[in-house]
């Protein structure tokens, strides 16, 4: 689980409208899903959806070792038909049969498998990805600010930010790491995962390791709203920014929100995959997913349809919910892992996009 910045720093309103469409009976609150064929999604038939497939055979092997009866989320007819891990029995043993990076034989097995539901009328999409900074496992010149990892003790753990900056956990729990600057602790905190580029070369991955329980608040919002960065001008960027170019002023607005991030050193992982999410999997640059579990079922497919806020060209793909997020409220919602490096920072940094999601629930299994 990560505490997500940019969009809980959002101030955009939810825009666009789509033609009205049949939706499910469900029961009064739950999230309104309105049947799609598969080949009208925007981008379907160009998008490479055997990536996806990849990322959902790893859910799988995951969920398939879960009791049947594991939540996983959602609610209404989503709950019902995904909400649980043995409801994913059929649609994940069916995607062993497809060959990998064979895009059209994977849209035949979502076609076959899965229906297809947009969520809403739009969506607000963000990014997230892992940061890169310098530091080290010990404290050395250059090195002092810690990066606690969970205290074992209740009452440690429930401690505000700035008690723990003024040293409430000074010697009293396991320090993950040093990094050089309070403010890209900050940052590393908010994306929930990171790489620690040590003096020797060696790259350390830090991940989520549970929060405070603190109220989150976004700092974004507060600059704003003090009039040092405009409205439509707040992203990680322009954040980070204005924190390091006003160190005077900077540990009083991070410390306007209480919330801590605890963060744990992840062992080897594949360069090319990103630090586990909730469910428990390593996630995939572009094809992984932060959503709010009440709404979404963890480990379902979701076809995003939006715009690349660099490029302004469309991004549709399919990505899988396997990830969940601090700042992530509602069905309208979601959050786009981008992986890690410039590229990455550059696109999920800025991505503040309306949208369109559509979920993708497995048929119910062939009864004999």
């Amino acid at each position: 689980m990560r505490i997500k910045l940019v969009l809980a720093l959002a101030l955009l309103g939810l825009a666009g409208c789509v033609q009205p469409q049949t939706s499910l009976d469900q029961p009064l609150g739950s999230t309104p899903l309105s049947p799609i064929p598969l080949a009208s999604l925007p981008g379907w038939q160009s998008d490479d959806v055997a990536a996806a497939l990849a990322a959902f055979v790893r859910s799988c092997k995951t969920i398939l070792t879960m009791p049947a009866d594991q939540p996983l989320g959602g609610n209404g007819y989503a709950q019902q038909s995904a909400g649980q891990a043995g409801l994913w029995q059929n649609a994940c043993n069916g995607a062993r049969d497809v060959t990998p990076g064979d895009s059209n034989a994977a849209r035949a097995y979502f076609d076959a498998y899965f229906t297809a539901y947009q969520i809403g009328d739009s969506a607000l999409i963000t990014g997230y990805f892992e940061p890169e900074f310098p530091g080290a496992k010990n404290k050395a010149p250059g090195y002092n600010v810690p990066l606690y990892a969970k205290p074992a003790d209740p009452d440690l753990a429930s401690l505000a930010r700035a008690d723990i900056d003024n040293g409430a956990l000074t010697r009293k729990t396991p320090v993950t790491a040093y990094l050089a600057d309070p403010v890209d602790a900050y940052m590393l905190q908010i994306q929930g995962s990171g790489r620690i580029i040590l003096p020797n070369g060696d790259i350390l991955r830090v991940g989520f390791d549970g929060q405070n329980g603190q109220p989150y608040v976004p700092i974004g919002r507060i600059l704003v709203q003090n009039g040092d960065i405009a409205a439509n001008d707040v992203s990680y960027q322009t954040i980070s920014g204005w924190l390091k170019n006003h160190p005077d002023q900077a540990t009083a607005i991070m410390e306007q929100n209480p919330r801590y991030v605890f963060l744990r050193p992840l062992g080897p992982l594949p360069d090319e995959l990103g630090a586990p999410g909730s469910l428990g999997v390593p996630l995939t640059a572009g094809r992984s997913l932060a959503v709010d579990m009440a709404d979404i079922p963890l480990g379902a497919p979701v076809f995003v349809a939006t715009t690349d806020p660099v490029t302004s060209q469309p991004l549709d793909r399919l990505t899988i919910a396997q990830d969940t997020g601090g700042g992530i409220h509602g069905a309208g919602a979601a959050d786009l892992f981008f992986g890690a490096g410039p590229d990455a920072e550059a696109t999920a940094g800025h991505m503040q996009q309306t949208g369109k999601l559509y979920l993708l629930l497995p048929r119910p299994a062939p009864t004999s």
